[in-house]
């Protein structure tokens, strides 16, 4: 009989309790799933001895299996749709700038992401505080050649180009204030602690070992001799979804609930429909718009 465990705690079982048998302690975690895939078996090695000794054990059989499903996992991932990348900014999507087209031209180990994430039983980071504008300031010589720092304003000058704009001086800034409206100045702001780039970086690592999870449940189910995998309890997209409840947190051998995928779907926020105002409700309500106005006069 089999037991049922979510997927993420078989591969944090698999990486942290079984691979390591038989193997030195100062191994890695990829030299673990290299020796496996290459080989084909887990062998005993001679060369070197390590000054560590060696971990005692052999590997269950079943952590074999998963490493060499971990191995077939694509190194270079690549968002396909725009539409995908800005989910991941969530409600900073306004302030993202041009890092929805970094994040296009950028790919996500999720081999790599799973064997360090599963090695230190830890999840990519999603969740942020709220970034902080700062002014981004332009050094400039004062009168006495002193350099000095100003906010940076630019506009747009006649050939419609954006420029820098210096501050206007003496009788033009009386006449037209310290900056010409008419070439429509304004003083750009960088967005940081966090930066918005770095948000997305993570929660596109978050993504791809969601995925990564989701598709190693798929390869392995059927294949395990003690274990039937599940997909994982943790959700896709929680920074708009909402996290994972704690019920279905698993511990050590409990199985986790499959996720529909419709239910991940997102869906416009609709509010609840009012219940009908009973009489006795709107005579009170009445009563209260009475004594509120007698009060006001």
């Amino acid at each position: 009989m089999t037991t049922k465990r979510d997927i993420e705690k078989l591969v944090q079982w698999a990486m942290r309790e079984e691979l390591p048998k038989g193997r030195p302690v100062s191994a890695s975690p990829w030299d673990l799933v290299a020796q496996v895939t290459r080989l084909g078996v887990r062998v005993q090695t001679s060369g070197p001895v390590d000054g560590f000794g060696f971990v005692p054990g052999s590997p269950h059989e079943d952590a074999l299996v998963i490493s060499e499903a971990i191995d077939d996992l694509p190194g270079d991932v690549p968002f396909e749709h725009r539409a995908d990348v800005e989910v991941l900014f969530g409600e900073w999507l306004p302030i993202s700038g041009d890092a929805v087209d970094v994040i296009m031209r950028s790919t996500f180990d999720q081999r790599s992401l799973l064997i360090s994430h599963a090695v230190q039983g830890t999840r990519p980071k999603w969740a942020f505080e709220q970034p902080v504008p700062y002014q981004i300031k332009t050094p400039f010589r004062d009168a006495n050649g002193s350099l000095r720092e100003r906010p940076r304003v630019v506009g747009f000058d006649d050939a419609g180009d954006l420029v820098d704009l210096a501050p206007n001086r003496g009788r033009k800034a009386m006449r037209e204030g310290l900056y010409s409206l008419h070439l429509e100045p304004r003083s750009p702001l960088v967005w940081g602690d966090p930066s918005p780039i770095h948000i997305a970086e993570c929660r596109a690592e978050y993504l791809a070992y969601h995925l990564a999870l989701c598709s190693l449940a798929d390869r392995l189910a059927g294949k395990l001799a003690d274990f039937e995998p599940l997909p994982p309890a943790i959700r896709p997209l929680p920074w708009i979804t909402g996290q994972t409840p704690a019920s279905r947190v698993l511990q050590g051998d409990l199985g986790g609930l499959a996720i529909d995928p419709d239910a991940q779907r997102l869906q416009p926020q609709r509010a609840a429909p009012m219940r009908p105002e009973s009489l006795q409700e709107r005579r009170r309500r009445w009563a209260r718009q009475r004594e509120a106005v007698d009060v006001t006069i």
